[in-house]
């Protein structure tokens, strides 16, 4: 009798104990090890929600190597040092398995065992069983980059010239609207990962990237015209839209102005110009932590994004204040162009294709509360918090915030 062998996986770069393997498979069952929510190296995130949020990011990552990822995981083994932390736990855990009846189904069966002495001191930790059939061809992920095509090119439109890049061919289109602080570029962490099976549109607003705003009128009045100029030359009839901050606006008025074009929209970080008195009051009522006046000038610095992420990712910080530095608009201008575009509970009622309103808990210019505020007037919505991101989780978290946009796409298959 011929006895299976086991393959044994180890993660680059993510820490562990050098007795054990990040995961172990036989046959076409993926057995992952005992995960803590460490970060560089063997340090531990901070807090039970801050190690429950990293553990799972730990597990993805180990998925994701494998070729496998959440959907094939059957069960969860959940354990916590103290068990008054049980609710704090599922909190942050619902982050990955938000809303299972309207979005992906049920999540993985789950036991969680209380007073558990874990290594490191940490407050959780959590293993998983998956089915992770062998590729012969080896990791899908190692592969795929290789075969995603990638063009670009220019839309004359209004006088004006809108530059635009699609990743990837097929499937449903996502079409990725930045905010005023990005271009096309910002979208890095987003356009490689949604671009397997699909075409990822990224484009730049008047006056951003490589779009020119010869008249200045960058803003909302013009941004749905161009963002339909774009999708009209691509030849793109139906489409998931995201809006980010700013792109909200765009998004927001392309979905008005042609319902058909929507099979979804995700509002990230953005009212997208809808406001009510329970909206404005919500907004009102934030807490908003001082940016200081001379942030320009220290690194990695800037209101779109927490304050944490200059001090864990340095080098991302900086790269996104050099991105946001590109625009020759003035943001002034515009930003009182954004704020006088505004859509009100009529309008909000004729979006009713699938919503995802997706914030960081930190946000400072649009609260989870207010979005929560817009949540409730549209027809079919649903929201979903980054914790520890501010206003830019895309760019602060991609790897949550790309787990939990795909799992709201997945769930309109």
């Amino acid at each position: 009798m011929t006895v299976p062998r086991a393959e044994r996986l180890v993660v680059d770069g993510l820490g562990r104990l050098p007795q054990f393997s990040h995961a172990g498979r036989i046959g076409d069952t993926l057995h992952v090890s005992g995960t803590l929510g460490t970060v560089d190296g063997l340090d531990l995130a901070e807090g039970i929600a801050g190690q429950t949020t990293q553990t799972l990011r730990n597990i993805g990552r180990i998925l994701d190597a494998a070729g496998a990822g959440w959907d094939a995981v059957a069960k969860v083994d959940v354990y916590l040092h103290d068990m008054a932390d049980f609710a704090a736990m599922n909190e942050a855990y619902s982050a990955f398995f938000h809303d299972p009846d309207r979005e992906m189904g049920a999540p993985p069966a789950r036991i969680t065992v209380g007073g558990a002495d874990l290594a490191l001191g940490a407050l959780v930790e959590m293993d998983c069983v998956a089915a992770a059939p062998v590729d012969p061809a080896g990791p899908a992920v190692g592969r795929r980059a290789a075969l995603i095509p990638r063009r670009n090119g220019f839309v004359e439109h209004d006088g004006e010239t809108i530059y635009f890049e699609v990743v990837g061919e097929g499937g449903v289109p996502l079409v990725l609207s930045h905010g005023a602080g990005g271009n096309h570029a910002i979208w890095f962490q987003q356009a490689a990962h949604f671009a397997v099976g699909r075409a990822v549109v990224v484009w730049d607003h008047r006056g951003y990237g490589r779009s020119s705003d010869h008249a200045d009128r960058s803003g909302p009045e013009v941004a749905t015209g161009d963002l339909l100029a774009v999708v009209d030359h691509l030849g793109i009839e139906r489409a998931d839209l995201v809006g980010q901050s700013m792109g909200g606006w765009t998004s927001v008025g392309a979905v008005l102005e042609r319902p058909s074009l929507a099979r979804s929209l995700v509002l990230a970080d953005t009212l997208g110009g809808i406001t009510s008195p329970s909206i404005e009051a919500a907004a009102a009522g934030a807490h908003r932590p001082e940016v200081p006046g001379d942030a320009a000038h220290r690194l990695g610095l800037h209101p779109a994004i927490d304050p944490s992420l200059a001090d864990r990712d340095p080098a991302r910080a900086h790269l996104y204040q050099q991105l946001a530095e590109t625009a020759s608009v003035d943001v002034p201008t515009l930003i009182g162009r954004l704020l006088a575009t505004r859509h009100d509970v009529d309008d909000a009622a004729r979006i009713t294709c699938p919503v995802l309103c997706v914030v960081g808990d930190r946000d400072p210019l649009f609260p989870p509360a207010a979005v929560r505020g817009l949540a409730d007037l549209l027809p079919d919505a649903r929201v979903a918090e980054i914790p520890g991101s501010g206003h830019s989780p895309y760019f602060e978290d991609p790897e949550l915030w790309n787990l939990v946009v795909g799992r709201f796409l997945d769930g309109l298959d």
